[in-house]
């Protein structure tokens, strides 16, 4: 049974929707880059930051939604899951942030002391994804339980060394989702049940943002 996700730190007041607001690369640092000081304290564990790292990693993302993009409005939902997986794909791949030390304030056999750098990259995608899919559609966001089961971040880390789409996957798979695991990067080449239909949408929506 799935759980309903809680993010572990807010995200940088905007007057844009945050679908718009995660597009403006100022915005994606600076949400970043609070997201880390956070996670820094909770976890009781110091982060370097490479900004460049975030910056390439921001252009990839963008450049790979905006190509991707639907133009059936009625699989925005979906689209909005799968950009946050390509999101940390890229995160995941470049990875911008490097743990100066253990996570002293986390059990020895938790995701966050096991990889306190994927873990933290995660936490972000989930927050940045929930608060988008609440605002825009007031569905909240549940993730698998097994997040917390160290022996898939085991696997997770493995193979995502191997092949960076494979991170894609793994997001999929802790939104809900069946990944496509040979083509997890490719929203015309998903299976299983991908397609959300909200039960209230703004009847003002714009086709800019994700």
């Amino acid at each position: 049974m799935s759980e309903q996700f809680k993010p572990m730190a807010s995200l940088p007041p905007t007057n844009e929707p945050y679908r718009v607001a995660v597009r403006r690369l100022r915005w994606f640092k600076a949400a970043f880059t609070r997201f880390v000081e956070t996670l820094e304290a909770e976890l009781g564990c110091e982060f370097t930051v490479d900004e460049t790292k975030i910056a390439a990693v921001f252009v990839r993302w963008l450049e790979m939604i905006d190509r991707q993009r639907p133009n059936d409005k009625s699989e925005r939902p979906a689209f909005f899951a799968f950009a946050a997986s390509l999101m940390f794909r890229e995160l995941i791949a470049d990875m911008p942030i490097k743990a100066l030390g253990p996570a002293t304030k986390q059990k020895p056999d938790a995701p966050s002391a096991f990889w306190p750098e994927g873990y933290v990259c995660t936490m972000f995608c989930l927050s940045v994804h929930a608060a988008a899919m609440e605002q825009e559609f007031h569905l909240q966001t549940h993730i698998a339980p097994d997040i917390g089961n160290i022996r898939s971040w085991w696997s997770f880390r493995e193979n995502a060394l191997e092949n960076g789409g494979f991170a894609a996957g793994f997001l999929q798979k802790m939104l809900g989702y069946e990944p496509n695991w040979f083509m997890p990067a490719s929203f015309i080449a998903r299976i299983g049940d991908w397609l959300v239909s909200p039960e209230t949408t703004s009847d003002n929506q714009t086709t800019q943002g994700l």
